[in-house]
């Protein structure tokens, strides 16, 4: 790129998994078994070659900071690039002052430091690929100050809850945002996206603090929408919104289709993450395995049907997991019944013979856990 480019990942205010993210954020949650959701933006902006990344994060910072460490697998020269984990100390313990708009505040140095032309800034928990550099482009011939991506959905009575629906005009203005309350099935949904002059950006900031010291971005842009002139910019593909342990589950099966995994995973966009020395897995005589996506290190003996296994997962004889989910390390034993059911790592399936839920209302087992 011949202008300077931060990229931001804004894990504030985003939705959970219920028990699933009590002690984690969905940017480090294990997704497909051998990934975090955080890689797939940080994948985006790696191979659009954005060399500077800060991830602004509202909680759980031991986990996020485990899984990202300092950035290496997905900067490719420290040198030239920047890589930061922004943490808001102050505010932490006060939820009405924990926003991504006092966050950067608080961490205004990297901003002056990194002292980008332009800014993007996306949301983990939106899995879509997108090559930031063509629309950074595209922005810049533009000349608009604020484009935002969106895509075009039906179902949002049940999925996109609480992410915001836009009115667009025919110039492709934005006229109004407004929460999805999933009051109607088909609309135009923001993905959480936006691309600004960094100048836009301080301005944004400056607009929130001198509005409401509980504004954070997102109010900030829902609140100016009449006003500013925002320009709205169609995502085709892939799009999913995890925002609940039963999409999670759901759009994680979804995946096994190989069209489906296609349409993000494409040969030409590669996605980085954290990597483990870990062998491969050992499917030992007996074992059977359909349509399912298993990490490294697991041994195998039982039976997996359509199903997501992490990194060193023990399924034992006799056992049969169907459209689940298992964290990695856990250990399924002998002669076990697992469907719809989302298993977290280094849990342990012992002592009951039986662990099903439904898609819509998966049976969960945390962290950890023996059963």
């Amino acid at each position: 790129m011949s202008v300077k480019v931060l990229g931001l990942i804004d894990c504030f205010n985003n939705p959970g998994f219920g028990p699933m993210t009590q002690h984690r954020a969905i940017a480090s949650t294990s997704f497909l078994g051998r990934y975090a959701f955080i890689d797939i933006q940080l994948s985006n902006f790696l191979n659009s070659g954005i060399p500077s990344i800060g991830i602004l994060c509202q909680n759980h910072i031991r986990s996020l900071s485990r899984h990202v460490g300092n950035g290496r697998f997905w900067i490719n020269n420290t040198k030239t690039g920047d890589f930061q984990v922004l943490y808001d100390e102050p505010h932490v313990a006060n939820p009405g002052y924990s926003t991504d708009v006092n966050c950067l505040l608080e961490n205004r140095w990297f901003l002056k430091q990194v002292n980008p032309d332009y800014v993007v800034i996306a949301s983990p928990f939106m899995v879509f690929e997108q090559n930031f550099n063509d629309l950074l482009n595209d922005h810049i011939a533009s000349g608009n100050r604020i484009s935002l991506l969106y895509t075009h959905a039906t179902g949002l009575k049940s999925s996109f809850i609480n992410s915001t629906k836009l009115s667009i005009s025919e110039r492709g203005k934005i006229t109004k945002m407004e929460p999805n309350r999933g009051d109607t099935d088909e609309g135009d949904v923001a993905l959480g996206c936006a691309i600004l002059d960094y100048p836009m950006l301080e301005s944004l900031l400056e607009y929130a603090t001198g509005t409401s010291n509980f504004f954070g971005l997102k109010d900030t842009l829902q609140y100016l929408s009449p006003s500013v002139l925002m320009r709205a910019v169609k995502v085709n593909g892939y799009v999913r919104s995890f925002d609940s342990l039963s999409h999670y589950l759901k759009y994680s099966l979804e995946l096994l289709d190989e069209n489906i995994f296609n349409s993000l995973f494409a040969d030409d966009w590669k996605i980085y993450t954290k990597s483990y020395d870990t062998p491969p897995t050992l499917y030992k005589a007996g074992s059977s395995v359909k349509n399912s996506s298993i990490a490294n290190g697991s041994i195998i003996e039982g039976t997996v049907i359509n199903s997501v296994l992490g990194r060193g997962v023990t399924v034992k004889k006799g056992c049969v997991i169907k459209n689940s989910v298992i964290g990695s390390n856990a250990v399924i034993d002998v002669n076990t019944h697992i469907e719809n059911a989302v298993v977290d790592k280094d849990a342990q399936v012992l002592h009951i013979s039986e662990v099903v839920g439904t898609l819509d209302n998966p049976l969960y087992i945390a962290r950890g856990d023996i059963v």
